[in-house]
């Protein structure tokens, strides 16, 4: 007797179940329906058309860019392997050139050197940067001042510190004479962008600034001080829909 209304109470929770469940299988096909066609293109009007429309040719556009510059990357690919040489020789060729370029590693080679010696009393760092501008535009690879390599993160500065107490500040630290300024490239092409008539060389002259420029058959620059980074970060990857 007392098992009884156990069973007769687990048939009727059966019994509800199936009829939700059914519910639920009816609700489900009408949301469906309704979706399928609220989106189908019939029922758009022009603006959601047009939206629609600019949606995809924009997406086309895209696909479009990708392709080709996989083809591009897939038709250096070729002509590596074409050419006989290996991929990853390449690979290290191309990770050196940008290693050398931001200053990551050691370079050495032929240049110039610029010495400035203390009689040069005038001297202010907006001199030194006119020459670093004018051996990069001449075509130097890589340029040092007093051994500390010049990337795009260093900071030349004057510093006052009151009572004639005047200095040059690089990255921080303060400039001390005799200022060895090297520069790797074309010797001749360098040492001519320095000494031309009415050039860089003529300006610090009159400022009585007088630097020697000597050709150099071999050049050591060493790497750069690496500044950390407080706000760049690497962008992230977002996946386009």
């Amino acid at each position: 007797m007392p098992q009884k209304p156990k069973r007769i109470f687990a048939a009727w929770q059966l019994s509800l179940a199936l009829v939700f469940l059914c519910f639920g299988f009816l609700a489900i096909a009408q949301y469906n329906t309704h979706i399928a066609y609220s989106h189908s293109l019939e029922t758009q009007n022009y603006s959601n058309l047009s939206t629609l429309a600019l949606g995809l040719m924009d997406r086309r556009s895209q696909l479009f860019s990708e392709v080709n510059s996989l083809k591009y990357e897939l038709e250096d690919i070729k002509d590596i392997l074409y050419s006989g040489a290996s991929l990853n020789d390449t690979v290290e060729e191309r990770i050196n050139t940008i290693q050398t370029a931001i200053g990551v590693t050691e370079v050495s080679g032929p240049g110039v050197s610029v010495t400035i010696t203390s009689e040069s009393s005038q001297l202010v760092a907006y001199d030194i940067i006119d020459i670093i501008n004018e051996l990069f535009v001449s075509g130097a690879e890589a340029v040092s001042i007093n051994d500390q390599r010049v990337t795009v993160q260093t900071q030349i500065a004057d510093f006052d510190g009151g009572y004639g107490n005047f200095s040059i500040v690089i990255d921080g630290q303060t400039l001390l004479l005799p200022v060895v300024i090297k520069a790797i490239g074309n010797p001749s092409t360098l040492e001519a962008g320095l000494i031309y008539t009415g050039g860089i060389g003529d300006i610090l002259r009159i400022l009585h600034i007088f630097p020697l420029v000597k050709q150099e058959e071999n050049i050591i620059i060493p790497a750069a001080w690496r500044r950390p980074l407080i706000y760049s970060a690497p962008p992230s990857t977002i996946e386009s829909s």
